[in-house]
């Protein structure tokens, strides 16, 4: 379900919700609910929990190509201990959903990096660039990994070139 918009009558105890099924809003609905809370709950349950779904159109439409983000800082090691890391890497900033998510994929070897982490972020439309922040658990100590950055939208497109593979090494446990 895609809510398309929200409108409020009266004294705003009463909230019009129009929405879509599936990703083509070509069939609309809507719905009329007299309870507010229940209404923000419907819109932030249906819209993915806070993703603004006029934003999700743009994501979804076909046709010209969007501009890609590109790496502008990064990726890099902010912090490592013998269980997790911290991946960091900042990104030119582009249109779309106000959810972003910054990926990590990793392991031991630089050709498989089979494991994946993964950390929401909020798009802020007034700053040129975004920085990610993804937090990778459940290390081995005293191993070294190897990594590639990349950001996605809210529906999980790639925004953007992957990283180059960097590497890090976890601490060894005193």
């Amino acid at each position: 379900m895609t809510v398309l918009d929200t409108s409020f009558r009266g004294n705003g105890d009463v909230i019009v919700i129009r929405f879509a099924l599936g990703l083509s809003s070509s069939r609309h609905w809507g719905a009329t609910v007299q309870k507010p809370f229940l209404a923000m709950l419907i819109v932030a349950l249906s819209a993915g929990l806070g993703i603004p779904n006029r934003a999700l159109s743009a994501d979804a439409t076909s046709g010209p190509a969007r501009p890609q983000a590109r790496i502008v800082d990064g990726p890099g090691l902010e912090r490592a201990t013998d269980s997790w890391a911290i991946i960091r890497w900042t990104t030119t900033n582009v249109k779309g959903t106000s959810l972003r998510y910054g990926v990590v994929h990793y392991g031991t070897d630089p050709h498989d990096l089979g494991m994946t982490a993964k950390s929401p972020n909020r798009w802020n439309p007034g700053l040129p660039t975004m920085i990610y922040r993804v937090q990778v658990n459940h290390l081995q100590s005293a191993t070294t990994y190897y990594y590639r950055a990349a950001s996605t939208n809210a529906l999980g497109a790639v925004e953007g070139p992957e990283s180059a593979v960097g590497h890090f090494a976890t601490e060894k446990v005193p």
